[in-house]
């Protein structure tokens, strides 16, 4: 029967793709329509997943000619450029004839040249870098100066520059476009990046990279090259860390020092970097140095660095758990919170939305004479928002945990590491990497767009996947995170006035939340090293009938009302990745 359900969802998805948008719009007006159609689409198993690579090659392949078209048509436009207006400094760490000469050939072959080419590299390598320069003088290039050398970062100092490494290729168009879209109010900005496969110098795999992150460049540095800096003043220019890692790091941490310092990103791919990983256990011993005064680095194998910020207290947690009956499957989520918890500050508000199971009522019973345990009632219809309203009312943390009650302990550490983010002044809701049963990606941080709302990025990929540009397993910033497991502080979660009972009872009301938290001024948070279960399958359902389609449409519609510019451009995400998977695939180009 399954297998023909998903032959029959497979013709209807693709006779669906043809149709023109007016009847797709048409048909989404029919909540029985739409139902029916949600049903079989879950009970066929007909789920979005990953790129093969035959398809990431071809959307690339398409981005690359779309792309060189697009500036090709906005150079014309701009014909009165005449140089890139910065400086070009070329960082040596491993001393490469080749690698340099691959960088040099496409700094020549700027349209619009840089002002100044500076080499920075370390004081050994700099007679091989002199003996290069003048056995490849045909290529006709100015280098004024090495910041290595005394004085050297004085005659730059007050100008902007742009940091690339040995072995980078720069897109031929690279000096145009910083010249024409950099922003003179930003300190710092930086560019899309690809790799050129060692044969063939073929590019590939392009890192379409979020807007400014603060914790994903802590965690994974992202922005390792391709970085455009107003002045050096300020950056110790001669001090520069050389490796790869620690400079893009360095430039965050400066960032941490002072939050107003504004950061920009263009997204398009300009640099094409060597497909070489950074040496992430010599880089996690460099780390320390900088990040001992804020936080410790738990070890871990994984291509990112996990970290655990320095506590000054354990403040109190108050762990919310709304249920309505449901009695296996909220003893299997208290069990796994008191018996694999290692955080021990914390209390359990369990909402009972009404139970009418006789055990589940003896079990609630039960629960209430635990030192750690409180039971409510809530007696009204099941609205979430409201629920979690009234249990924040009777909390008595100085930290709330919302937690749905098909959650499952994974993770012993996992309300320590949330609760280490959570109480850092400048991070609002920190949320949870969540597991289906089958250990698939529930969730892994919200973006916004997704379906016309919003979605969970990386969905139903395998949990031992490392995600796109690695960020399932790095702690970062994301614009949302579900309230499956969240957590607040109690301050930050009444500033906001709680959750939105009157316009979201049902859907959305994380997103909503998390989305009026982030004007506070807080930066919300996924933090990968929190892993539970989330049996989400089991618990409350999918939008299958009529009624739930006509109030999740209503919901939608508020959600897109009231955050049309987090929707039209989530800066967590990218604008040349797609909003119709949850994916991070690459959408055709504008």
């Amino acid at each position: 029967m399954k297998i023909l359900r998903k032959a029959l969802v497979k013709t209807l998805k693709a006779f669906i793709g043809i149709l023109p948008l007016s009847i797709i719009d048409k048909a989404k007006q029919h909540p029985s329509l739409v139902a029916a159609y949600s049903r079989n689409l879950h009970k066929s198993g007909l789920l979005y997943q990953l790129q093969t690579l035959d398809e990431l090659e071809r959307s690339y392949a398409d981005y690359i000619h779309q792309h060189s078209s697009y500036l090709t048509k906005q150079v014309d436009c701009f014909s009165n450029v005449n140089n890139s207006g910065c400086s070009l400094i070329v960082c040596v760490t491993d001393y490469s004839p080749s690698k340099l000469l691959d960088t040099f050939n496409s700094i020549r072959e700027q349209h619009t040249p840089f002002v100044n080419i500076v080499v920075y590299c370390h004081n050994n390598n700099k007679s091989d870098i002199s003996d290069f320069l003048n056995l490849n003088s045909k290529l006709n290039l100015n280098v004024v100066c090495s910041l290595s050398e005394q004085g050297g970062a004085s005659k730059i100092i007050n100008e902007p520059c742009f940091f690339v490494y040995a072995g980078d290729v720069l897109h031929p168009y690279l000096g145009f476009v910083l010249a024409t879209e950099l922003s003179q109010s930003t300190e710092l900005t930086y560019v899309d990046t690809d790799l050129l496969s060692i044969k063939g110098k073929k590019r590939e795999f392009a890192d379409f990279k979020p807007s400014w992150n603060p914790d994903l460049q802590l965690t994974n540095g992202y922005i390792s090259s391709g970085i455009w800096v107003k002045q050096l003043r300020g950056f110790d220019a001669e001090k520069l860390p050389i490796n790869k890692f620690m400079l893009s790091i360095y430039v965050c941490t400066r960032h941490l020092k002072n939050p107003s310092l504004k950061v920009g990103h263009i997204a398009q791919v300009l640099l094409s970097r060597e497909p070489t990983l950074p040496d992430f256990s010599d880089a996690k011993s460099q780390l320390s140095v900088l990040y001992d005064s804020f936080a410790s680095i738990v070890p871990s194998r994984l291509p990112s660095v996990y970290l655990r910020w320095h506590l000054d207290k354990k403040p109190l947690v108050s762990i919310i758990i709304p249920t309505r009956n449901g009695l296996d499957l909220v003893k299997n989520c208290i069990d796994s919170i008191l018996s694999k918890t290692t955080y021990d500050n914390y209390e359990v508000l369990l909402i009972d939305n009404a139970s009418d199971d006789p055990n589940c009522i003896k079990y609630f019973n039960e629960l209430s004479k635990h030192s750690k345990i409180k039971v409510f009632n809530y007696p009204s219809e099941f609205n979430y928002s409201a629920i979690n309203n009234f249990a924040a009312r009777k909390a008595n943390g100085d930290v709330l945990a919302l937690v749905n009650n098909d959650i499952e302990v994974i993770e012993p550490d996992w309300l320590l590491n949330m609760v280490s983010h959570v109480m850092r002044e400048d991070i609002g809701c920190v949320g949870a990497k969540l597991l289906y049963s089958d250990n698939r990606i529930q969730h892994a941080g919200v973006i916004m767009g997704y379906g016309g709302g919003a979605g969970h990025g990386h969905k139903y990929f395998p949990s031992d996947h490392y995600g796109y540009m690695n960020r399932l397993v790095a702690s970062q910033n994301y614009s949302a995170v579900t309230a499956a497991c969240l957590l607040v502080k109690t301050d930050d979660f009444w500033a906001v006035g709680g959750l939105n009972e009157e316009k979201l009872a049902i859907a959305f009301n994380d997103v909503d939340f998390c989305l009026k938290v982030l004007q506070l001024g807080r930066r919300n948070l996924y933090c990968a090293e929190a892993v539970l279960y989330h049996h989400e399958s089991v618990s409350r359902g999918h939008e299958d009938t009529p009624e739930k389609v006509r109030r999740f449409n209503a919901e939608l519609n508020y959600l897109q009302t009231t955050w049309c510019d987090f929707i039209a451009n989530d800066p967590a995400y990218n604008p040349n990745l797609t909003r119709k998977r949850e994916n991070f695939a690459i959408k055709p180009f504008r």
